[in-house]
């Protein structure tokens, strides 16, 4: 059975309005966006959306190729800002400029996307898989996650840096016993088709597919890329319905999450001060 991502992020949405109201500052997310991809831009309509919805603040940066310098004194003033409780740098970024030089120049506790290693929040994206388990968790009647997870074999797919990373960070912080599977690992497909749940994040189309996974498994499509302008996920959808007992894509699934988990973070940042 396919599990909406989309619905489990409306509840949560729901109850951060809620947690707004309360706060004596609106907390605000200041988006650059510096880079080709067109579906970039997709996700950041997303993500101001859902920030206007919630009542989180927007501040909106957009570069081109030849204005690296002017992005970077941006980010020192956004740093500088008290007005401003999140940064983030939507990734991918022009192939001229390097992520990891513009995203070390934002203040690691204004990282509400949580890739910074002395950022206080946990990625976004890690958050969005965290709260799918959970819903598996409720969905078959478990008391905890803990009580689900029991016995399981967990395998992870991939270790990428706005993904799979994050995810594998998240899963060894609440001490979960896991699989990691990546480039090098010998005889992937033995280790996917044994494993009861399957996390995969590796942005390769439909690297996941019905005849690869056990019966009755648990998959979570983390992955997205792009093949002739159009988005996929790592899940081959119509094969691993009929062989998964729930599974959640990524696109109308840990999407949506890991949107409202961002604006979490940031909502949380403003209530540090």
């Amino acid at each position: 059975m396919k599990v909406s991502g989309r619905e489990v992020a409306d509840v949560i949405a729901k109850k951060l309005r809620k947690q707004v109201i309360k706060l004596k500052v609106k907390p605000t997310l200041a988006i650059i966006l510096a880079g080709h991809d067109p579906s970039s831009r997709m996700y950041v309509d997303f993500k101001i959306k859902k920030a206007i919805e919630i009542g989180v603040g927007i501040k909106y940066f957009e570069f081109q190729e030849n204005q690296f310098q002017k992005c970077t004194q941006i980010i020192d003033r956004l740093n500088a800002d008290k007005t401003v409780h999140g940064i983030i740098i939507q990734y991918p970024i022009f192939d001229s400029w390097d992520f990891d030089k513009v995203f070390s120049l934002v203040n690691p506790k204004k990282d509400v996307d949580g890739f910074h290693v002395d950022s206080p929040f946990s990625g976004a994206t890690a958050l969005g898989v965290w709260e799918m388990l959970n819903e598996f968790v409720r969905l078959e009647g478990f008391s905890s996650l803990e009580k689900f997870l029991r016995n399981k074999k967990i395998v992870l797919l991939g270790k990428g840096k706005t993904a799979g990373g994050p995810v594998r960070q998240l899963l060894q912080k609440k001490q979960v016993q896991f699989y990691l599977i990546d480039s090098k690992t010998p005889n992937p497909e033995e280790i996917i088709k044994e494993a009861d749940v399957i996390i995969s994040a590796t942005g390769k189309k439909n690297i996941i597919t019905g005849e690869k996974i056990k019966k009755g498994s648990f998959v979570i499509g983390v992955g997205v890329g792009k093949e002739d302008g159009r988005i996929y996920g790592d899940i081959e959808e119509s094969s691993v319905s009929e062989k998964a007992k729930l599974y959640c894509p990524t696109i109308g699934g840990i999407g949506p999450l890991t949107i409202v988990n961002l604006l979490k973070n940031t909502i949380d940042a403003a209530g540090m001060l």
